[in-house]
């Protein structure tokens, strides 16, 4: 029985209530795929450290993205809901409070985050894994689409599962 531990950083500023829903919704999705195992995953706010399994940065949007400014590249296009990159064998990964698609500047429910949160979470498990290979059939849809859709597939569900059975570096 393994128990694995993802931490959220808040870079908003959010209230506590509001935080404490959010973190609900994301270890709601995580109790879904490992329901039929013995492991679990324990989701709590606070900063990330090298002993967590997972560390998932809330941003305020994409133009304070927290991934870029650590671990640099292209340039992060507006309207995405997170974002995973891995570099030198550390995997970071966000999501955010804000989105702007379409010239508008929009927010998600509770569950929209969890599944951004959950879909992120499976770019930066298996940092291997292309964009394709998550986002095609491989991925087993529902949560490895995009956008994430629920439920999480049984697919969905081994690949999160597999994902923190070997754990990597993250971006703290």
């Amino acid at each position: 029985m393994a128990n694995y531990s993802v931490k959220l950083v808040d870079h908003t500023g959010s209230p506590e209530r509001w935080r404490q829903g959010l973190k609900k919704a994301i270890q709601d999705l995580f109790d879904q795929c490992f329901a039929a195992t013995s492991d679990s995953v324990i989701v709590d706010w606070g900063m990330g450290a090298a002993s967590d399994n997972l560390v998932l940065h809330f941003v305020e949007d994409v133009d304070h993205s927290y991934v870029q400014e650590k671990l640099p590249g292209a340039p992060l296009k507006e309207y995405i809901g997170g974002h995973t990159r891995t570099r030198n064998s550390i995997s970071g990964s966000e999501f955010y409070k804000f989105t702007g698609i379409r010239g508008q500047r929009g927010q998600n429910k509770y569950t929209g985050y969890a599944k951004l949160a959950l879909h992120e979470s499976m770019h930066n498990l298996l940092p291997d894994w292309t964009d394709a290979d998550m986002h095609g059939p491989e991925g087993g849809a529902g949560l490895a689409a995009s956008p994430p859709h629920l439920p999480p597939t049984d697919k969905n569900k081994e690949l999160v599962q597999r994902g923190f059975s070997v754990k990597n570096a993250q971006l703290q």
